[in-house]
């Protein structure tokens, strides 16, 4: 590739935005309403912060969909690339230890399908 980013990238950077503003922003800014509806456990903090990083991985990802390189994406989709393969191992030993309510399973699907989207991008792109 001569370093251009492909549509389908920029439609995956997209829905990570879009994923990460709802999740984050509904657990950062009302993270009581967050446990009560997926049954999760009830860190009002932990909640929050998590939110935080979605927030924070939403503005990276429109800042890698507004981009024009693969040079200036490489280390967003290395890092949701980490983020998805940690964050599926953590579910998986939470479900599997604590039982964690069924939104854990989708969590973990949400966490793998990501994983499946940003790899294509990183191998295609590369």
């Amino acid at each position: 590739m001569s370093g251009e980013l492909p549509s389908f990238a920029k439609y995956v950077f997209l829905l990570g935005f879009i994923v990460s503003v709802i999740m984050g922003g509904w657990s950062f800014l009302s993270p009581e309403s967050w446990c009560a509806i997926t049954e999760w456990p009830t860190e009002i903090v932990s909640v929050r912060v998590v939110g935080a990083l979605l927030l924070t991985l939403a503005v990276a990802a429109i800042l890698a969909f507004r981009a024009k390189s693969w040079k200036e994406v490489e280390l967003y989709v290395l890092t949701i690339i980490c983020f998805s393969i940690l964050g599926a191992v953590a579910m998986v030993w939470d479900i599997a230890v604590n039982g964690l309510p069924l939104i854990g399973l989708l969590n973990t699907g949400l966490l793998v399908l990501f994983f499946v989207l940003y790899t294509y991008v990183y191998y295609r792109c590369k």
